[in-house]
């Protein structure tokens, strides 16, 4: 799943929690996701999500937690996209049809012949099997010549050639220096990225030979070998490559794997242990679509490259490993490396030297009023690439780390947090956040809030350049003509950027939603979103000005949820009909047939941002007084009018409320002070009920229900 927009891809692994405050027990099963999910023939779960250009990102969840199994590779052949786990790597095509792990061909209503499972814990052994013995195929799952493949997937027709055809043998010796007989080897036109069908670009060797049948023309060979110990974990992965080369008579190209004898280091200012790596090889031809192989290797697995001096002259040649490193046991704030470097035309030698200047300090706070086990997803793109998508890992919940994460202007990133993996056989997300594609500067240093309490509705906002354009955000209300068009997602934090997961939830939650909207005081439209992430939809107005209202309610409980779990907020503005708007390249307004609508204009909603003071990453301050600063402001890109007033109420009961003492102190922002006696903060939660307006007329009035913790000192 592997291309950066406001969506996110993640792959999911599993830990052990922390001490703390511990949430009850969980067993109900997991409700339906708001999005597009099938199952691979091995059981893991792949959802896709579409972005506003039309390209899709995928979330992919194994359903093995270590070996092979967990070990996940992206292939891009002939413009498809196929997820395919490492136990079944060596039987594509020799058992399994590569039909079973094209995406789109499973979302089309691809039916897996069998029990998927069981199907995976029986590939895998079968792995192991055939591991041991140092050859794939024809044996157990696959005697007899049995082939699985998608139900009404169409038997490969023999080709008719219409050039003279040539034979290309690709020779390697393997990690241990004998000819070949596992490892999988690529062969690429970089011509022509259609010359050769999917399932001709992949073959595997045989006594140190992989061959092609191949028209004549200019090429490029990857070889890809792994080892595995005797449970069948990866230990070990190259990629040796030969990255160009002319085809016009048969020929023999060679990728020993001794060839790939540049290993995957990191030199980091700080100490660091390798906890997850993985390598990317992308080639891309003159015209038609790139060769990707991206493979995530998993926990701990040295990668080695074959290194290449002269650049490649058809089409393009990029690489980057990619690696997560983590601080070593010991006292002191932990912290961890996320890494990736890439190259361009060439591959060069795989020891990287990191400095100051090459990485952003990131000062992480990811909160939770619980003990938990979280999961943590950051994934990187570059410019160049078509699909991104990284490894999430397990995060003990609440937790402070520092994140020192590579910075390039040609480097997004993108990704979420989730506050608890779900109950159930395919662990998922929930009751976190999302942040949409981004950059870090080499150098800088910035704080980063997860899951900051008071959780409260918000839009999108774009935290890359405007002018930028290569991801796009949907802003919370914008007006095209007099049509206005709605996403506001509930449980967000005080983070720009971050939105939270709406009114998804699991059956063992209790999620209750509702929402209004107004013209002059008369309903237009009104709907109980069940199951969505956000409030979103769109609704014709009468053209002429008028002052118009949005009530959004949501309540959220269960398990995992004490603070923040209901908010009513209502907000009225004035507005009128829109021609002639057009909004700048990083936003959009809808999807049209061509792509991104942009003519549109984003409507003046106020927006909050709170900041409770001393508040801890279990989500609770101290007993006492309490202090809170308040920033009032408007969607991003609307039409900005001063702010003019805020009011602050808090309540110990839910019931009784009590006015805060607000102090203005400029371009919107606002300090509350709780004038409370200690044993009044003792031991409660606080509830808030906030208002604000600007000199246009526009309003916001926020109830927060249990908006955070106060512990008795």
């Amino acid at each position: 799943m592997r291309r950066t927009f406001s969506v996110f891809a993640v792959l999911l692994a599993g830990s052990a929690g922390v001490a703390g405050l511990a949430p009850p027990s969980a067993t109900a099963a997991v409700a339906a996701e708001p999005s597009s999910t099938v199952t691979l023939v091995t059981g893991d779960q792949v959802t896709v999500r579409t972005a506003p250009d039309g390209r899709d990102t995928f979330e992919v969840r194994p359903a093995a937690a270590k070996g092979m199994a967990r070990a996940l590779v992206h292939l891009r052949l002939g413009g498809r996209d196929y997820e395919v786990p490492g136990t079944a790597l060596p039987y594509l095509g020799r058992g399994l049809d590569l039909s079973l792990f094209d995406v789109k061909a499973l979302l089309a209503g691809g039916r897996a012949p069998v029990d998927t499972a069981t199907f995976g814990a029986a590939l895998a052994k079968q792995f192991e099997e055939d591991s041991a013995r140092g050859r794939f195929g024809g044996r157990g799952l696959f005697a007899d010549g049995v082939r699985y493949a998608l139900a009404g997937a169409p038997q490969r027709q023999a080709a008719r050639p219409r050039s003279v055809m040539r034979t290309v043998s690709v020779d390697a010796t393997d990690i241990v220096g004998k000819p070949a007989d596992t490892g999988i080897a690529f062969l690429y036109n970089t011509d022509d990225g259609d010359a050769l069908a999917a399932d001709e670009n992949f073959n595997y060797f045989f006594g140190g030979t992989a061959k092609f049948s191949v028209p004549d023309g200019n090429y490029s060979a990857l070889g890809v070998f792994w080892t595995t110990d005797a449970d069948g974990n990866p230990t070990e992965l190259r990629f040796s490559a030969q990255p160009e080369f002319a085809v016009h008579a048969d020929a023999t190209v060679r990728v020993d794997a001794k060839r790939a004898s540049s290993k995957v280091t990191w030199v980091t200012p700080r100490p660091a242990l390798l906890d997850d790596t993985g390598f990317l090889f992308r080639r891309a031809a003159r015209t038609g679509p790139a060769l990707l192989v991206d493979f995530d290797a998993g926990p701990g697995v040295p990668i080695s490259v074959s290194p290449t001096a002269v650049p490649v002259r058809t089409g393009a040649l990029q690489t980057y490993p990619y690696s997560r490193l983590v601080s070593p046991p010991g006292p002191g704030t932990p912290y961890e490396y996320v890494l990736q470097k890439a190259s361009i035309g060439v591959i060069p030698q795989q020891r990287y030297v990191i400095t100051a200047k090459d990485i952003a300090a990131v000062d992480a706070t990811y909160f939770s009023e619980y003990s938990s086990l979280g999961l943590r997803q950051r994934s990187g793109m570059f410019t160049f690439e078509d699909v991104s998508g990284r490894p999430a890992h397990p995060l003990p919940l609440p937790r402070r780390q520092t994140e020192y994460v590579s910075a390039s202007p040609d480097l997004g990133w993108f990704g979420g947090f989730s506050k608890y993996v779900l109950p159930g056989p395919f662990p998922g997300w929930a009751g976190g956040q999302r942040e949409p594609f981004h950059t870090y500067q080499g150098g800088s240093s910035v704080t980063e809030d997860w899951n900051r309490f008071p959780l409260h509705p918000a839009g999108e906002v774009a935290l890359l350049p405007l002018t930028d354009g290569r991801a796009y955000t949907l802003p919370g209300a914008t007006r095209a003509g007099d049509l206005l068009r709605f996403s506001i997602t509930p449980f967000s934090d005080n983070q720009p950027g971050h939105t939270g997961f709406g009114f998804y939830g699991e059956s063992r939650d209790t999620i209750t939603g509702h929402y209004r909207f107004t013209q002059d005081g008369t309903t237009l439209a009104e709907g109980e979103p069940r199951g969505a992430v956000a409030a979103g939809f769109e609704r014709e107005v009468a053209p002429g000005p008028s002052t118009l209202g949005l009530t959004i309610d949501a309540g959220r409980t269960g398990p995992m949820y004490r603070q923040s779990t209901a908010t009513h907020t209502e907000w009225t503005w004035p507005s009128r009909h829109v021609e002639g708007s057009t909004l700048p390249p990083t936003l959009y307004c809808a999807r049209g047939d061509g792509g991104p609508d942009r003519q549109c204009a984003v409507e003046p909603l106020l927006t909050l941002k709170y900041a409770v003071g001393g508040l801890r990453p279990d989500g609770s301050t101290v007993s006492g007084p309490q202090g809170m600063d308040l920033t009032v402001g408007h969607l991003q890109q609307s039409a900005v009018s001063p702010v003019t007033a805020a009011t602050v109420q808090y309540s110990t009961d839910g019931t009784t409320w009590q006015d805060a003492t607000v102090t203005a102190r400029g371009n919107g922002v606002f300090h509350a002070d709780f004038a409370a006696a200690t044993e009044s903060f003792g031991g409660t939660d606080v509830s808030l009920r906030v208002t604000a307006s600007d000199a246009a007329g526009a309003t916001i009035a926020e109830t927060i229900t249990a908006a955070y913790h106060v512990y008795t000192s």
